[in-house]
């Protein structure tokens, strides 16, 4: 399966990214900005994904609030002597540039130093200007550091590792030069991200069982078993007036990322309560998703916990802010909207049904579970996507009951 990553980065790196070799399984969404700050905009923007990947510290320290709120992976690619030693390296053969000549802007201080200590072991090599990055760093003042040592004739030439920088000193006829991206750095962090995305696929796997606790039966919606279980894609059992749900990590992770789920919890109170366990075993994560229910009492908060299998208590859930809904006007939705008869909001949960899966087969009846509808309704939108080219058939699942084999269907949608 195909692993999606968000890509953000200044358009001079993004454009130098796209001529990097990709690996087979992994596609990048590139989204450009001007100024680092423009980060947390593009983040708005952002199509459904499995990782996101900044082009360095300034703009990942800018979306920091906003990734609070995001429940995929999210890294950013770390300048570190490699990087500035090829720099420092181009400069001395092709631009015949001494070290000490040079102002530069970096994030760590102590990469440029132990380069100087592993070339000069007795310190005498003169050193050139530097400033350092910091999260909160006024690009304005990184700008004028750069202006103030060539003008002064303390440097003859800026290097910096900001690119909106290097634009307004190019402006300001102050020779500069870019910090280099060597493509072996960014390579590497994508591989990393695909496989911190395996990881978490791997973590999804894992047993859990919910126990929604009744207080108050009159109290509770009659649907609300079966709107559980829709949502959880569980089995589930009654056993002493406790409703027992047999799910995934990776479901519960998924349907707390979605608002109507939340909302959907917190309708549960006062009338009955909701916990999670984790476990190895079907007991083990029953045991501990009872446990939760009482830490979650003495905690004294009615939201929803969780107990691991390392008996480490989380919540209440979830930890971050559900995801903000697919547009209903997005053009992408509207297009196979109109192609297809059926409306954006069905072709938004049918993508969030890909997403859930991980883009695995599924039948109609995985997705009539899903959509809460009947397997002939099901039968029919897989019927006008596969006109479309959006569905396709992949083959067919024996069941070990009689009847005929269950058609198996692959989703072809992009969001």
């Amino acid at each position: 399966m195909k692993v999606t990553i968000a890509l953000i980065g200044s358009q001079e790196f993004c454009r130098q990214a796209k001529s990097i070799m990709l690996p087979h399984n992994t596609r990048i969404d590139y989204y450009q900005y001007d100024r680092p700050s423009e980060a947390p905009c593009l983040l708005q923007t952002m199509k459904p994904c499995h990782a996101i990947l900044f082009s360095g510290s300034l703009p990942y320290e800018a979306s920091k609030q906003i990734l609070q709120t995001i429940s995929i992976p999210a890294f950013y690619i770390q300048q570190n002597e490699h990087t500035i030693a090829v720099t420092l390296l181009y400069l001395a053969s092709e631009k015949n540039m001494a070290i000490h000549d040079i102002s530069i802007d970096i994030k760590e201080r102590t990469h440029i130093e132990q380069i100087l200590q592993d070339l000069d072991p007795l310190s005498s090599m003169r050193k050139p200007a530097i400033h350092e990055l910091q999260s909160n760093t006024d690009l304005q003042a990184v700008v004028n550091f750069h202006i103030e040592h060539v003008i002064s004739g303390r440097s003859k030439m800026a290097v910096t590792s900001v690119h909106a920088v290097y634009d307004q000193l190019q402006a300001a006829g102050i020779p500069s030069f870019r910090m280099l991206d060597p493509a072996s750095n960014t390579l590497r962090a994508m591989e990393h991200a695909v496989q911190q995305v395996d990881l978490a696929r791997s973590a999804a796997t894992k047993i859990a069982v919910g126990v929604l606790q009744v207080h108050q039966p009159e109290k509770l919606p009659q649907d609300t078993i079966e709107a559980l279980a829709n949502y959880l894609q569980a089995q589930w059992i009654e056993k002493e007036d406790n409703f027992f749900f047999y799910t995934t990590l990776g479901t519960i992770e998924f349907v707390f990322a979605l608002k109507a789920f939340v909302q959907f919890c917190e309708s549960l109170h006062p009338a009955s309560a909701l916990s999670f366990g984790l476990g190895q075993t079907m007991v083990e994560a029953s045991d501990n998703a009872i446990s939760a229910l009482q830490l979650g009492k003495q905690a004294g908060n009615e939201g929803v916990y969780m107990l691991d299998e390392h008996k480490k208590l989380h919540g209440p859930l979830p930890a971050t802010k559900p995801s903000i809904a697919m547009r209903l006007d997005d053009p992408d939705l509207l297009t196979i909207s109109k192609k297809t008869t059926l409306s954006p909001a069905v072709i938004s949960k049918l993508t969030l049904f890909d997403e859930f899966r991980q883009s695995t087969p599924f039948t109609a009846n995985d997705l009539a579970g899903y959509l809460a509808v009947s397997r002939r309704t099901a039968e029919r939108t897989i019927k006008k996507l596969m006109d479309q080219q959006f569905v396709v058939s992949v083959g067919e699942e024996m069941t070990y009951s009689q009847g005929r084999p269950r058609a198996l269907y692959k989703m072809k949608l992009t969001i």
